[in-house]
């Protein structure tokens, strides 16, 4: 969880007040000698610089902080293995439409009501679980650190925009984090009003607004896609197209290492596509938990079902 250390708001504090006033050493301001049209540029430039180291001498801080935390809750009770959670849809009970439920009348599996979502993230921290990063998760399967009882991966696929209007929130509330696997090709560039008439999925803007409670990786940038017969694309395409396709999202995402499978869907060739251009962690639709020294390419997931209750959501995230 993020928590933003009084040191570093200290250190912030002292720079920002002293560069803001632009005073150097003769106690004159610093734009004194300068026209105009240069001392803006010159100030504004030095001013970003050091907000910039400001900010990464921060994150360092916070960053050597959560490890230091992670590794005294880790000593006292540590994870024998890590569940990871699979989201969809979130949408609220009035937003349901026909197109969420099935011919039998119950809803399609992709779609968790708002409420019950609430209900599953206040019992995630009510017992004190701890929701983990990328980078975090990846060290612990490689064994490089060790996590603490009771920590979770959450995770959301396609990257839709009911995450933004509905999970968000919810998230920000308890300080949580997520995974957004992305399918960039359709990532909007214009921010539109919410339905749920239809499918939407989030845009630019709303990515940005969001990245204190995600952080983005891919789930194709075309490739969410199967042949008539049904075949995946990551299974059907060749390995230059499965590469090609898959490094468009993450040059769109930005720095990522990790992808969701589309439909969970994958071969041996997948694989060998993936780690070639560094994908180190993808992600299954298999059900189960992860532990040190698991396949880094076939993560097992565990899905939240519409039908689930808060008992079934306790067996699924905890760990015997």
């Amino acid at each position: 969880m993020k928590k933003i250390y009084l040191f570093g708001l200290l250190i912030l504090a002292i720079v920002g007040s002293l560069v803001g006033f632009g005073f150097n050493e003769d106690g004159d301001y610093g734009t004194k000698y300068l026209s105009q049209k240069e001392s803006s540029g010159t100030v504004n430039a030095a001013d970003s610089d050091e907000e910039q180291n400001n900010v990464t001498e921060t994150n360092e801080l916070e960053s050597q902080l959560r490890e230091q935390q992670l590794a005294e809750a880790a000593k006292i009770a540590p994870a024998k293995e890590v569940p990871v959670l699979t989201y969809h849809h979130i949408v609220a009970e009035d937003d349901l439409r026909d197109r969420h439920y099935k011919e039998d009348g119950s809803l399609v599996n992709s779609v968790v009501i708002l409420e019950e979502f609430k209900k599953q993230m206040k019992w995630l921290h009510e017992h004190e679980y701890l929701t983990l990063t990328l980078d975090e998760f990846q060290q612990y399967i490689e064994g490089q650190i060790p996590l603490p009882k009771n920590s979770v991966l959450l995770t959301f696929d396609d990257g839709h925009k009911n995450n933004y209007i509905e999970a968000y929130p919810v998230m920000k509330q308890y300080g949580f984090t997520a995974v957004q696997f992305l399918i960039t090709s359709l990532i909007d560039d214009e921010t539109v009003p919410y339905t749920s008439e239809y499918n939407q999925y989030l845009s630019v803007e709303e990515i940005e607004e969001t990245s204190d409670v995600f952080e983005f990786a891919s789930h194709t940038n075309t490739f969410h896609n199967s042949e008539e017969d049904g075949t995946a694309y990551l299974i059907s395409k060749t390995l230059p197209e499965i590469q090609e396709d898959v490094l468009a999202s993450i040059t769109i995402i930005g720095n990522t290492n990790a992808l969701a499978y589309p439909y969970g869907a994958y071969d041996d060739e997948t694989m060998e596509a993936l780690e070639a251009i560094g994908v180190d962690m993808a992600f299954t639709v298999q059900g189960g938990n992860v532990q040190p020294g698991d396949d880094m390419l076939q993560i097992h997931r565990n899905s939240v079902r519409p039908h689930h209750s808060i008992d079934d959501f306790e067996e699924i995230v905890s760990v015997r």
